[in-house]
């Protein structure tokens, strides 16, 4: 057949003719068509463009000597196009330019269109089966060696950019134009063997097309997912196939193929699925466990988890499972698991890669609220793109960096409601995450978040439970104690008041003087105890007011010393107050602030040993006053310092419980009163160097008095001295 009337041989050229023009207008009416990178794609599309019709004019020239001038023109199009593609692999990528070489693809250029007219690219053409073919010139090879390390050179371009770009994006386009680049590579190879039919065509339209598609399509599927699936398929189906196509032949060659109908092929070959389903789901199999060996084992572990965590209650066990899991399939550094407390931020639970950072995130976080109300996975990088996620303030910001966060994946229900996050850091091979690594985690996130939700409230309400417990057990401690405190001051006042009214000369005043006294302390103690149930009571039901006014703190710490320096002197003990002048006014409430010393000092006292010492020191830091008070008592322990606030409890043992009388509330009602004050309460102990309890309370605003840093030292229980610094 005469090559011109053979349509497969001149129509691919001017299909390929009407896909890169078509490309063409796409790139140039695209919103990037003012960037140079998108200009100089489209002088190569257009290149490329006419390189196709060329060629159509050379396979449709009725005799060898018309087509050479086409194919001249071809030869010129192919170099050219090469040295397009370096310099815009130079520009998309904004690679440094290397000037010489940049300079010299220009005069290669002007070069191939100045040596297309002559014989030395293509000498003559001849025909062949297919149509016609060229006969190299002198120069065509060299000229074509340098066009294929210009190509090279584009393709080192695109792999350097990829290592060093940061954003997945990029990345992942540079790849796609890389691979795409090896077609024409490939197809131009083929070329050069004018016996085999030219495959350049094809292979430029595939680059072109996929090139397109990379500088213009914002998501792009992963390049590594297409691979890896396309090339597990095909090893698949290719697997699979060849027991379909033996049995088909052997069946013919028993049988006959004479003697199967037109419709018993499709039937035969409906037996064999069926005959062969479960060797597709074995290769099926083998091949994933080839492909994502390091997935397989954690998608079936994941399998053996999501059907086990219906029967695991403990939360701290799933979400360790959870976390070592995850840090598993993707080679990741670290994974930290957060879950919703009881306040409504969210916390750290169970970490894997990393010890377990301090990182919590408050209900209002901007990131908790656009995970809410947002479906997928955020990056470490959309926190300074997304317009709701810039308003993160520096703390969080801070915290998210020292975990080392790359990804935040939600944690939702089937109600869409967020109970969970996980944060994920950098990769093991510093590559980034992919979208197949994305599936993979988003798929666990939806399979775990219900079990996890479940086990965190069966926690909170084990939690709860035991809470309940434990109030209960300390209210029963507490009505005995009310009932012991009550009874043994009472008992004193019947005893003193029955003996001072009996008659006769055994009442002596003096002794008539110490029931006297004994009544008074005795009653004193009983009005201290109800007060503290009333101030507890009011506190409660937030009944507690403060009247707030300037106050000079020396004042009121005199007048509590001066109250219960007779307790001091009757143990021994020694009360050093240590304040310094001219302190700025504090905004407090005089009498609830006497309250707080009062709780403090008699603690002090009651578990202070015999000689003990004990000191009150005032300073002032970050605009407040802190008032310390030191004792020599056993040092509270780490498990009591947690509970020492709250209401009913008394630390210490049983022995020490017994011998040192108490309700168990001056320090919570201490603490209520501090911080309605806006102040904090707290205690530092040491071993072998009692306790100091520390509190703070809020300078008066509107009058400071300037401080002159001139102490007072006051000396109690024993030689009194004062001296100035």
């Amino acid at each position: 057949m005469n090559p011109i009337e053979n349509l497969s041989y001149l129509l691919p050229p001017l299909i390929a003719a009407f896909c890169f023009f078509t490309l063409l207008v796409v790139v140039l009416a695209s919103k990037g068509r003012r960037k140079l990178g998108h200009r100089l794609f489209s002088v190569f599309l257009l290149t490329v463009g006419l390189g196709s019709i060329f060629t159509f004019f050379m396979r449709s020239s009725p005799s060898v000597e018309e087509s050479l001038p086409w194919d001249k023109a071809v030869a010129a199009t192919m170099l050219v196009s090469s040295a397009l593609y370096y310099h815009f692999t130079l520009t998309y990528t904004n690679s440094k330019k290397n000037i010489r070489l940049t300079i010299g693809t220009y005069v290669f250029i002007l070069l191939a269109v100045a040596l297309a007219p002559t014989n030395l690219l293509i000498d003559h053409m001849t025909l062949q089966s297919y149509g016609y073919a060229y006969t190299p010139g002198l120069l065509l090879y060299p000229m074509a060696l340098f066009a294929y390390f210009l190509m090279a050179m584009g393709f080192y371009t695109l792999i350097k950019a990829y290592r060093a770009s940061s954003l997945y994006e990029e990345r992942n386009r540079y790849i796609y134009i890389a691979i795409a680049a090896l077609f024409p590579v490939i197809g131009t190879i083929i070329d050069f063997f004018p016996s085999v039919y030219p495959m350049a065509i094809i292979g430029n339209v595939i680059f072109c097309l996929l090139t397109t598609i990379a500088i213009l399509k914002y998501h792009l599927l992963d390049i590594y997912l297409v691979i890896r699936k396309g090339l597990a398929y095909v090893i698949m189906s290719t697997i699979v196939a060849v027991p379909y196509v033996g049995i088909i032949i052997l069946f013919n060659n028993l049988v006959g193929s004479n003697t199967i109908s037109t419709w018993g092929y499709p039937a035969i070959l409906v037996v064999l699925a069926l005959l062969l389903q479960p060797l597709w789901q074995i290769v099926q199999r083998v091949v994933d466990k080839w492909f994502y060996r390091e997935r397989y084992d954690f998608l079936k572990q994941l399998e053996y988890f999501s059907q086990e965590a219906h029967d695991i209650s403990d939360l701290k066990r799933l979400g360790s499972s959870l976390v070592g899991l995850v840090r598993q399939a993707l080679q990741t550094s670290s994974v930290h698991l957060l879950l919703r407390t009881e306040y409504g931020d969210f916390s750290i639970v169970s970490s894997a890669g990393a010890d377990t950072p301090e990182l919590i995130l408050k209900d209002h976080s901007p990131l908790l609220r656009w995970l809410q109300s947002n479906k997928g996975i955020i990056r470490q990088q959309d926190l300074d793109i997304v317009p709701q996620l810039q308003s993160l303030s520096t703390k969080e910001r801070n915290d998210l960096n020292d975990v080392g966060a790359e990804l935040f994946v939600p944690l939702k229900t089937n109600k869409d409601e967020l109970v969970g996050m996980l944060i994920l850091g950098e990769k093991l091979s510093q590559q980034f995450y992919s979208d197949e690594d994305k599936r993979l985690i988003s798929t666990v996130a939806k399979r775990v978040a219900i079990e996890l939700e479940n086990a965190r409230l069966y926690t909170l309400e084990t939690m709860m439970r035991q809470e309940l417990e434990m109030q209960d057990a300390q209210k029963t401690e507490f009505l005995h104690s009310v009932a012991h405190e009550l009874k043994t001051p009472l008992t004193a006042i019947i005893s003193s008041s029955e003996l001072m009214s009996t008659d006769g000369e055994a009442v002596t005043p003096s002794i008539k003087e110490r029931l006297v006294a004994n009544i008074n302390r005795s009653a004193w103690l009983m009005d201290r105890r109800v007060g503290e149930l009333l101030d507890l009571a009011k506190i409660q039901i937030g009944n507690l007011k403060l009247q707030l006014q300037p106050l000079e703190i020396s004042v009121v710490i005199d007048e509590v010393v001066s109250q219960l320096s007779s307790l001091f002197k009757n143990k021994g003990q020694s009360l050093t107050v240590e304040i310094q002048d001219s302190l700025p006014q504090v905004k407090a409430d005089k009498e609830r602030v006497q309250q707080v010393l009062l709780n403090l000092l008699s603690n002090a006292n009651k578990f202070s040993p015999t000689g003990g010492a004990v000191m009150v020191r005032t300073r002032e830091a970050d605009s407040s006053i802190l008032v310390e008070v030191a004792d020599s008592a056993t040092a509270v322990s780490r498990e009591d310092k947690d509970k020492l606030f709250d209401a009913y409890y008394r630390g210490g043992n049983e022995d020490e419980r017994q011998r040192v009388p108490g309700l168990g509330l001056g320090l919570a009602i201490s603490r209520r009163i501090v911080e309605l004050h806006q102040g904090n309460i707290w205690v530092e102990s040491e071993p072998g160097k009692g306790n100091t309890f520390i509190f703070s309370l809020p300078l008066w605003r509107e009058e400071q008095i300037e401080p002159d840093k001139s102490p007072t030292l006051f000396k109690i229980g024993g030689k009194i001295e004062s001296t100035n610094r």
